[in-house]
């Protein structure tokens, strides 16, 4: 039932662990406003405290949650009381107050309902104030000192978060989906509507006449829609039966008639500019809306809809069509109705009517709008009621009091048959129909049909004040006569500094709830430094993210995009890359950074123009519902001669240690214009020199598993390279031999480019020769050198041709950078071992030669 529903949304404001006890309705006096307010008698079971919240409620019975706000906590303590009245309104009437605050209540005597059992609510909290004395009682010793601390701490939780940034328990329990945060902020701005709405006062002139398919000729409308000494802010001009041809019946004719609004507008107030808003007719029902000029552009929604209620409740010569629009912040609804004629079809009018409520609807295929969620609604129209004769009676047609009381319309809205809600103003004008032609004379056809008001204006919503109810005498073109209305009607506009203000306002709380309510997590920081990275050499950092939030939380790191699906730069590693967290958990995530020999060259171009620490990655830390986190990873390169190409290499004057990335860079961007120093890197020598002296007697000198690949001493000689030591190598020939095989894949070119394709296509060794012949002079001799070791391993039987070609093949043509496939393997092996199969070395001595000569 309703209390039962009410109990569960109010729990749905605390913890599992805070229980409610008892609800109770009641209201305070302010001013001349009497709030209602909810009261909860709470309990915090952990604790064993006692609390009456006092809630505010937006509506009654409260729907959801945020119908919800905390307006005050009374904790059942030392100065804790609850005091009620003797008699009259102070009976209902009763007292709390705790520590620094009191508020007086009063209950409502109806006790039908749990929530409003005063009484029952009143023996809860005194059950609960004497369990609170009990326990203090107990823990008191001899001196009067409490032993145990009486815990209501969980109170302050309430009295600091409100209801925009309150916890939505239902989100936290998965119960509810997270809103969308414009859907609740709209809602919210809603809600504080009353502290920037304003009602201007507009003049809104209604007018109905059933011309009887007359054309207008040359009728003048001035006296009826011209009657006012200020001119109207808008029209809304209703006519039916402007065309009674079959023709127009049988095709539902929409089309406005531009000869009646070209008449309409030629007889309006000359003191005031006009323009036709918009126009909507069915066969014989048209409904114009005019406004002034200077209001067009407040008019911000302009809808039109019909419905036809005739034959087979479709036809249109009966029905209504209707104008829905919003001005400024209000929607009015304007509604043209033709209902079912003669005096016994009364229950066909009313049918009609509700017809029309129901189908009358507006939209754009998103929004829909009945008639009844508009703020104001003008109905207006033929609504073909009429004077009901009582048997055996005279009925005197200028008796209007007399009339009215036997008048349908009348008589069905007392019975609240049709037009609930709505009203109409004071008749004081003769019966609008029927009248020969031509004439103010009563129907003397064969028919003599009784007079009745048939033509009608009724109005619905607030602030409308009828100023003119009113026909008009002396327009004799139909059997009716015009009628027409004058209103005041105070339209909701934005005073727009005030709004400005509850607009900030609202955003931050809906903010604050968004971030409240919503699943996020805490990282220890957002930018993490490695400081100084050297090539070949891991570092990690950790950091630490939390859950601090009422929420549990999944996290992952997202991809740099859809074409990459990489969540950061291949020098990095991230452990674990997603994860999820409990409330109150943390996880520690370590990132790795480590620059091998396939990424040397390209951090070297990131670093090239910013000298000093640079942002080597950004990662992407995605909150599942949540906001993206995003860290930064910072880090100074030191350069080395692994990662630069034997170009440069070969034209440096001083070694890697020596000179800064720039500098280096610089060199390489320059190579054509810059002389080498040397006819192959230095530091290529070093290694071939080392090896040929101590490593050609080992025969597992180069391993195709590369095992030494990760061995910390291959540093050392990174560092004996880069300072171009004459001090004894640190390393050994197998560490050595691997720093060799790093320095020919860490060059951001293949030693044999360009001309690797043109190498595994040729079929013979002397096109071999000529192909070689035409690369640069450093990488030239660094292949043949390289070569002439390589050969001299396997002329003493050190090691077998084809695993140093299984070695080399990936190495000197960059297979992980290159484009090449693995089908290529077979063709890049063959080379090699054809290359060294061969006798090159007079050819190796004189280009080698040749250089150092020239």
């Amino acid at each position: 039932d309703a209390a039962e529903s009410t109990f569960e949304i109010v729990q749905e404001k605390f913890l599992r662990s805070e229980r409610i006890l008892s609800l109770l309705e009641a209201y305070q006096i302010v001013g001349n406003e009497a709030p209602s307010r909810l009261l909860a008698l709470v309990t915090q079971e952990s604790c064993g405290t006692y609390a009456i919240f006092s809630f505010a409620i937006s509506r009654i019975p409260p729907k959801t949650f945020s119908d919800l706000t905390i307006d005050n906590i009374f904790p059942l303590n030392n100065d804790f009381r609850l005091t009620s009245g003797k008699d009259g309104i102070a009976e209902l009437q009763f007292v709390i107050a705790s520590t620094n605050i009191q508020s007086t209540f009063y209950y409502y005597p109806c006790s039908s309902s749990n929530l409003n059992d005063f009484k029952a609510f009143q023996a809860k909290v005194n059950a609960a104030e004497a369990d609170y004395k009990w326990k203090v009682a107990t823990t008191t010793d001899l001196s009067g000192t409490s032993t145990t601390i009486i815990d209501y701490s969980w109170i302050t939780t309430y009295k600091v978060i409100e209801d925009y940034s309150a916890i939505d328990r239902r989100i936290a329990d998965g119960s509810k989906p997270l809103r969308k945060g414009e859907s609740k902020f709209q809602d919210e701005l809603k809600k504080h509507e009353h502290e920037y709405i304003v009602y201007k006062k507009f003049r809104v002139y209604c007018a109905t006449w059933n011309v009887n398919g007359q054309p207008c000729n040359d009728t003048i409308l001035r006296a009826w829609l011209d009657t006012s000494d200020k001119p109207p802010d808008i029209y809304a001009i209703a006519f039916q039966e402007l065309d009674l041809s079959p023709k127009a019946i049988t095709f539902n004719e929409t089309r406005p008639d531009p000869i009646w609004i070209r008449k309409i507008m030629d007889n309006l107030p000359t003191t005031a500019n006009y323009e036709e808003l918009v126009s909507v007719r069915l066969v014989g029902m048209m409904l114009t809306i005019i406004v002034r000029k200077e209001l067009r552009p407040n008019v911000t929604r302009c809808w039109t809809q019909t419905v036809g209620t005739g034959a087979l409740n479709i036809m249109g010569n009966k029905g209504g069509v209707g104008v829905s629009m919003t001005l400024n912040e209000a929607n009015i609804c304007f509604i043209n109705s033709h209902l079912a004629a003669h005096v016994s079809e009364v229950e066909r009018r009313n049918e009609d009517f509700a017809e029309i409520v129901r189908r009358l609807q507006f939209g754009d295929g998103f929004t829909k709008y009945t008639i009844d969620r508009h703020d104001h609604i003008f109905w207006i129209g033929d609504l073909n009621y009429r004077i009901h004769e009582m048997p055996g009676r005279v009925l005197d047609y200028e008796n209007f009091p007399e009339l009215l009381k036997n008048d349908q319309l009348h008589m069905e809205r007392l019975k609240n048959r049709v037009f609930e809600g709505y009203t109409e103003g004071e008749i004081k004008f003769r019966p609008t129909y029927k009248y020969d032609p031509g004439t103010d004379n009563w129907d003397s056809s064969e028919k003599n049909r009784a007079p009745a008001w048939c033509d009608r204006i009724l109005w619905k919503g607030e602030r409308i004040k009828q100023l003119t109810y009113n026909s008009v005498m002396s327009i004799r073109l139909s059997d009716h006569k015009p009628v027409y209305a004058l209103f005041a009607t105070g339209i909701k506009t934005k005073d727009e500094q005030k709004y400005k203000r509850v607009h900030e306002e609202v955003l931050k709380r809906v903010d604050k709830y968004e971030n409240d309510n919503q699943p996020q997590i805490t990282v220890e920081k957002t930018d993490i430094d490695f400081d100084i990275i050297h090539f070949n050499e891991l570092s990690a950092r950790d950091f630490t993210v939390a859950n601090n939030c009422h929420l549990p939380v999944k996290f992952s790191f997202k991809a740099k995009n859809e074409n990459d699906k990489r969540i950061c730069e291949d020098w990095l590693k991230v452990e674990p890359t997603c994860g999820e967290l409990i409330t109150g958990t943390s996880l520690s995530i370590r990132i790795k950074v480590f620059i091998d020999s396939y990424n040397a060259s390209r951090l070297h171009k990131k670093h090239k123009d910013n000298p000093g620490k640079i942002p080597l990655d950004i990662l992407v830390l995605d909150v599942e519902d949540g906001r993206d986190i995003f860290i930064t990873i910072m880090g100074e390169y030191k350069p080395s001669c692994f990662g630069f190409s034997f170009d440069t290499l070969s034209r440096l004057e001083s070694p890697v240690a020596n000179l800064t990335l720039s500098q280096i860079m610089a060199i390489e961007s320059s190579i054509e214009t810059t002389p080498c120093t040397v006819t192959m890197p230095r530091e290529l020598f070093l290694l071939l020199d080392y090896l040929f002296k101590f490593g050609s007697k080992l025969p597992d000198l180069f391993a195709v598993e590369r095992k030494y690949s990760k061995n910390p001493n291959i540093n050392e000689v990174r560092d004996w390279l880069d300072v171009w030591s004459l001090d004894e190598c640190p390393g050994t020939p197998h560490t050595v031999a691997e720093a060799l095989l790093m320095l020919i894949e860490s060059s951001p070119e293949s030693l044999l480019h360009p001309f690797e394709h043109q190498l595994l296509r040729a079929d013979n060794f002397e096109s071999y020769l000529l192909i070689l012949q035409q690369l640069p002079t450093p990488r030239k001799n660094s292949f043949l050198y390289l070569c002439l070791f390589l050969r001299d391993l396997i002329r003493q039987r050190v090691m077998n041709l084809h695993d140093i070609a299984t070695v080399f093949a990936s190495v000197l043509f960059k297979t992980k950078t290159a484009m090449f496939t693995t089908k290529d393997d077979e063709a890049r092996r063959n080379f090699v071992v054809r290359f060294l199969a061969n006798d090159f070395s007079n050819f190796a001595r004189q280009e080698i030669k040749l250089q150092v000569e020239s």
